[in-house]
């Protein structure tokens, strides 16, 4: 059986890692935020040529 000081640094050891992982999961987040705008972005201007090629009616 694990006595307190072990467990207290198992705890200790899961907040840190814990901890790491979120500050990958907001990097992670950002970079897919950054993805979506550029997305959009995209096409949008895929839209604007669609309409600028056709001949007008």
């Amino acid at each position: 059986m694990a006595n307190w000081t072990d467990i207290l640094l198992n705890t200790l050891k899961l907040t840190d890692e814990v901890q790491k992982l979120n500050g990958l999961t907001e990097k992670l987040s950002d970079k897919s935020i950054d993805m979506d705008k550029r997305l959009v972005r995209l096409e949008t201007l895929v839209e604007i040529a669609k309409y600028q090629s056709q001949p007008p009616m």
